[in-house]
């Protein structure tokens, strides 16, 4: 008996084990279900997140975002999102954000005028005052209006008086600096010392010996500075007998009020309503101006002593 061939024997096998050729069939049916399913899945139609999409592209700005265009896959009717009325819709040009206008030299006035805080009266006065700082100024006390008691003097004064000597003899010590003779406006004081009221130019004839004495001497006196025309750097400034001439608190006599001319090279400050002392050389000389007494005592090469 001769043994089968190989054909024969595939082909036994075949007979007795038909379920093999099916289970490969059935396992090709289900990848091939598998993957039907899988892109049945992926394909699901895109209007959802197109739509989606759509909707966050008009919300956004009109000036952040440029004009979306239309997707390959979007349905032919739907029409892509219409931008705003200012931005140009065409493909060619490009998109021109609106430029502000620059604002006007008034409108910036004007809102810098309403931005800054109001200023007070005294801020307005001090930019609107463009003058020098105020100086001393000399005061006319004749520009005043007269107290009745002072309007009384004046009609006694305006009667002569008889000139008499009322102090015979006087006497004056030294003292420093310049072992200079200490003075008193008392000594000058002409209806004190000859009862003179008026004063008039012969009055130096007049005085006792003693006054006339001290003509070119070196005096030292106490007194208040008359306002100046500047406050430093005074080369001459009037010396009154009390601070009451200086603020207009009577008229001065002639005797009250007179020049002192600073030593060459030296200088006074305005010393504000506070007595000091002057060191000069002492005149008496009647000056007159149109017919009228204006001085009759000066003093020169003065110095300053403020203590």
């Amino acid at each position: 008996m001769q043994p089968p061939d190989h054909q024969e024997i595939d082909h036994v096998q075949a007979h007795l084990n038909p379920t093999r050729p099916f289970c490969f069939t059935l396992i090709l049916f289900i990848l091939g279900s598998l993957s039907v399913i899988v892109s049945g899945c992926s394909s699901s139609d895109s209007t959802d997140y197109r739509q989606f999409s759509e909707k966050i592209d008009h919300d956004r700005s009109p000036s952040d975002t440029t004009p979306v265009e239309a997707t390959a896959d979007a349905a032919p009717e739907q029409k892509p999102v219409e931008p705003a009325a200012h931005v140009e819709t065409s493909a060619t040009a490009p998109v021109k954000p609106e430029v502000p206008a620059a604002p006007s030299e008034e409108t910036t006035t004007e809102a810098a005028k309403s931005d800054s805080p109001a200023s007070s009266p005294d801020e307005k006065n001090a930019s609107s005052d463009h003058t020098l700082p105020v100086v001393a100024q000399k005061p006319d006390p004749k520009k005043r209006a007269l107290t009745k008691e002072e309007v009384a003097q004046e009609k006694i004064a305006s009667e002569p008086r008889e000139v008499k000597i009322l102090v015979k003899n006087r006497s004056f010590r030294r003292t420093s600096p310049e072992n200079a003779l200490l003075v008193n406006y008392d000594d000058l004081d002409l209806l004190k010392v000859m009862n003179m009221e008026p004063v008039t130019p012969e009055a130096p004839e007049l005085m006792p010996e003693w006054l006339k004495n001290l003509d070119g001497k070196r005096i030292r006196i106490r007194g208040f500075m008359y306002p100046p025309y500047q406050q430093t750097g005074n080369e001459y400034f009037q010396l009154a007998r009390d601070n009451q001439i200086c603020c207009f608190g009577k008229n001065p006599k002639i005797y009250d009020l007179f020049p002192v001319i600073m030593r060459e090279g030296v200088t006074a400050d305005y010393i504000l309503n506070r007595p000091f002392d002057v060191v000069g050389v002492f005149h008496i000389n009647a000056e007159s101006f149109d017919g009228a007494l204006e001085r009759i005592y000066t003093i020169d090469d003065a110095i300053v002593i403020d203590k």
